[in-house]
């Protein structure tokens, strides 16, 4: 099968990690995959991990000009593009790109193909209501919709459009070996050291308004009440919240007990290292960090976004939408190492399990081979 995906850059995100995770698992079982990405950005981000076999071409140079040059590079590349199977699209870059394709090559090409099949990432997410709209205008012109979750916003729209095929395909990536979180590495560029501390609670990810980062600060301000100087924080990622972050963390008086490196290559370098891992979920589901997190053998602890949603015994991640309760979990399973034991042994077996990038790509195959058959 030949696969193109498409997304905005190859940076630090969950959607770009699964968009590559996918490729590179298809890749390796015997597709011909490329991907097409909005602009270049720094190859140590997350190009460094894409799969030699896999192609990769850009829209433009710059950001900018990134949605200017979709129409002429769709036209330019009309041939190629038919030429395809699939044209996956990741995030709402990838979405606008589907959507002109499925306009320009009706006009411009006489082959059916490709197919045109978007991933939804944000599902459950808190985003602005014309945001949604609009995506969901771009989302009629694909053929496919695969979710990683259920969501009861897209489920009643998606059933107003039945012409478009959806699926549920959970997130997968590649299976990590654990780590011993107790090596006293360099944790960040700062007078900082693991070995300094007998706890270190942590999260890596962007620093978005959606993914709600000022959560983390009550949190850690109860916790260190608790705890005292045993416990060190890191609150790792980058994006437009950072400074605002930075600002809320000195006022509550944790200067000292957070560390914030911004945006960090390699994640695992941070969550191998850490005493548990915390981050938000939505619902029953759990964003690509946690999944690595617990692949590597640290427990996850989730952030629940949805209010009035209570964790059930089938969640593989524990989570609540009060952070005095989260706050409670952690220091329990902080004092109470045989408890972190226990957590981390169900929570690695379940995530080998579940959200493998092969079973990722598997899902997808039987997803593709569906729409492709009308």
């Amino acid at each position: 099968m030949k696969i193109i995906h498409v997304l905005s850059g190859l940076t630090k995100g969950g959607g770009e990690r699964v968009a590559v995770e996918l490729a590179n698992a298809a890749a390796q079982n015997g597709d011909v995959v490329s991907i097409i990405a909005g602009w270049p950005v720094d190859p140590e981000f997350l190009q460094k991990n894409i799969d030699p076999k896999v192609d990769i071409k850009f829209v433009a140079k710059t950001k900018q000009l990134a949605y200017l040059n979709i129409a002429p590079w769709i036209i330019n590349n009309r041939k190629w593009i038919s030429g395809n199977d699939v044209l996956h699209c990741h995030l709402s870059y990838g979405a606008f790109f589907g959507a002109m394709a499925s306009i320009l090559l009706k006009k411009f090409s006489r082959n059916k193909k490709p197919v045109i099949i978007e991933t939804y990432h944000a599902v459950g997410m808190q985003i602005p209501k014309i945001d949604r709209w609009i995506h969901s205008r771009m989302m009629l012109f694909h053929n496919g919709v695969a979710f990683m979750a259920k969501d009861p916003f897209w489920d009643k729209f998606m059933a107003k459009h039945p012409a478009s095929k959806t699926g549920i395909i959970p997130n997968g990536i590649k299976v990590m070996q654990p780590q011993n979180n107790s090596g006293g590495m360099p944790l960040i560029k700062d007078e900082h050291i693991i070995s300094n501390y007998k706890y270190v609670v942590g999260t890596v990810g962007m620093l978005r308004p959606d993914r709600k980062p000022g959560l983390y600060i009550p949190i850690f301000l109860d916790i260190y009440k608790a705890l005292g100087e045993e416990v060190h924080f890191i609150l790792a990622g980058g994006g437009s919240e950072f400074e605002n972050i930075k600002s809320q963390v000195n006022a509550s008086g944790l200067t000292e007990q957070v560390s914030m490196p911004g945006l960090v290559n390699n994640p695992l370098d941070i969550i191998a290292q850490l005493t548990i891992y915390v981050s938000v979920s939505v619902g029953d589901t759990a964003g690509i960090s946690m999944i690595e997190a617990a692949m590597c053998g640290i427990p996850v602890v989730g952030i629940q976004l949805i209010e009035n949603y209570k964790a059930n015994e089938n969640d593989w991640v524990w989570s609540d939408a009060d952070g005095k309760e989260v706050a409670k979990k952690i220091i329990f399973l902080l004092q109470n190492p045989g408890e972190r034991e226990k957590l981390v042994a169900s929570q690695n077996v379940y995530v080998k399990k579940h959200f493998t990038a092969d079973a990722m790509y598997a899902a997808y195959d039987a997803f593709y081979k569906k729409i492709l058959a009308g």
